[in-house]
């Protein structure tokens, strides 16, 4: 029968030495060793290399590829292949919400490219309301935004509650429409949008009371109430926006998004 020499199967299946010696070391194959000290590798040694490049190639680990090429029976393969497979869903899940992360995080950069201390006319899409309870049960921590609401008072804007929010969009691309149904939510046709920037994560007074200021010289009439919503923070203020006198240059910037409600 014919034998290969490391050199030749490295070239063959376009695996590298090390990994070849790697696999030897964990017990995967055991090529024969010629009295030289050179390693020569049979065709059955050959076939067991395609098998790992193929296993490794659906993300096996070395133990589980051991296990299925040198002590699985009939059975418990077909286990270890379900098994992978509701790992690999897992994964998928995983890096589907990932994606959608990163998708609200291009939308969010783009507001505060646009709407930085500028205003818009738009609608605040509806957010269910929930509370740690249901987050913990639906496994959505990392999906769930914090907001504060304000009442606009002749005077300055009061804060009158604050609480997580869940975007009715990322509940249907999840499938959890159904769970969500009934639950109390925030919602509005048309709203003045501005974006701030400010040096802590929640909006200050007088940014509210600038974006009132604006509806009104525009002849908006508002609803009475406003939103505020933590977007991102950026270690340094590369915009060169006018946050607090009494801010520290040194702090982060922190953007924030504010919708005030119209009157229909």
């Amino acid at each position: 029968m014919k034998q290969y020499t490391i050199g030749d199967v490295s070239k063959r299946l376009g695996i590298s030495r090390d990994s070849l010696r790697f696999y030897e070391k964990k017990g995967i194959i055991t090529p024969q060793k010629l009295e030289n000290g050179y390693r020569c590798y049979s065709y059955e040694d050959m076939r067991k290399l395609l098998d790992i490049m193929f296993y490794r190639r659906l993300n096996f680990s070395i133990e589980d590829i051991n296990r299925i090429l040198h002590q699985s029976s009939f059975g418990s393969y077909y286990t270890m292949i379900q098994e992978k497979i509701a790992e690999e869903e897992r994964e998928v899940e995983r890096h589907r919400r990932s994606l959608i992360h990163l998708k609200y995080l291009t939308q969010l950069y783009k507001n505060i490219d646009d709407y930085l201390n500028d205003y818009d006319i738009r609608p605040l899409r509806r957010y269910y309301k929930v509370d740690e309870t249901l987050i913990d049960k639906l496994a959505v921590h990392d999906l769930c935004y914090i907001y504060q609401e304000y009442q606009l008072r002749e005077g300055m804007p009061g804060q009158v509650d604050e609480y997580y929010l869940f975007a009715a969009d990322t509940a249907a691309i999840i499938g959890l429409e159904e769970q969500l149904s009934g639950r109390l939510f925030i919602q509005h046709e048309r709203c003045v949008y501005t974006v701030i920037a400010s040096a802590s994560r929640i909006p200050d007074t007088r940014s509210i009371m600038k974006a009132v200021c604006w509806a009104r010289d525009q002849g908006y009439k508002l609803e009475g109430t406003a939103y505020g919503g933590f977007l991102l923070s950026c270690a340094v203020d590369e915009m060169q926006t006018a946050v607090p006198e009494e801010a520290d240059v040194s702090q982060p910037v922190y953007y924030i998004e504010l919708y005030l409600p119209l009157k229909e």
